[in-house]
């Protein structure tokens, strides 16, 4: 299976970790993991990388 890169994507005012992961169709717990981040880590302004799958 071959994985396409998103190469980032800069969270905005009112994202959440649900809504990011919905937009990309990833899980939320696959951005966590990804980014080596928290949920509460997610902010306005936060760098993510997202494998899309």
């Amino acid at each position: 299976m071959q994985k396409s890169f998103l190469p980032f994507y800069i969270v905005k005012k009112g994202d959440t970790l649900a809504s990011i992961a919905s937009k990309f169709e990833v899980s939320p717990t696959q951005i966590l993991v990804e980014n080596y981040i928290t949920p509460s880590s997610i902010k306005e302004g936060t760098i993510l990388s997202i494998t899309k799958k």
